[in-house]
């Protein structure tokens, strides 16, 4: 009877050490990023991802068969408004789940962060400025969004012809230190700070 109870309790004791999983949410909270945070972010990174490789293919390999295609799936004007939309999108859910969010691990992650957001909504939105300041169409996988037009306002083309190139190999270098990051507190660290994203929401 006693060998039976201290089992019981044994039993027990190992159902309430192991930490409770709550499911993922919708909306985030302190200890994890909810399911439309992941979305946005790993939608954008994709969107990122795809940019870059495209701008890179055709930078290290020129017109062919690989580039025409990878081209055609990411129109470089294309991604750029979808990033802008996916920036805009983020910044306004952000500001939803501003007092339940997991806290910034310091003053530079916040720094950087900034940056991210900076760079994201600047690159696409002078482009498209530079765009209509030129006169020329502005397509969305070839949907026409606004007509070619005979004009040329300088001010409207100067700032991305100055700085969008710069820019985006400042955002890139961003990106590859970001996952650096990532990896070094998973691996090295071994904190958490990458569950807030990838996986659960085990406390």
């Amino acid at each position: 009877m006693v060998k039976g109870a201290a089992n019981s309790t044994a039993l027990n004791s190992d159902h309430t050490s192991t930490p409770a999983q709550t499911p993922i949410g919708w909306r985030d909270s302190p200890s994890h990023y909810g399911r439309i945070s992941r979305a946005l972010h790993w939608l954008t990174a994709a969107l990122v991802t795809l940019q870059f490789t495209v701008l890179l293919a055709w930078g290290g390999m020129g017109e062919n068969a690989i580039t025409l295609f990878l081209a055609g799936i990411g129109p470089h004007g294309s991604l750029g408004f979808m990033l802008l939309i996916m920036t805009l999108a983020r910044l306004g859910w952000a500001c939803v789940n501003r007092k339940q969010r997991p806290p910034q691990l310091g003053h530079m992650a916040r720094l950087v962060h900034i940056t991210f957001y900076a760079l994201l909504l600047w690159l696409p939105a002078f482009a498209i400025l530079r765009q209509y300041g030129r006169g020329g169409a502005l397509r969305f996988y070839g949907m026409e969004l606004l007509p070619e037009a005979d004009r040329n306002i300088t001010w409207m083309i100067a700032p991305a012809d100055l700085l969008h190139g710069p820019l985006s190999w400042l955002l890139c270098g961003l990106v590859i230190g970001h996952i650096a990051m990532a990896l070094i507190h998973r691996f090295w660290i071994k904190d958490k700070v990458l569950a807030r994203m990838v996986g659960g929401s085990g406390r």
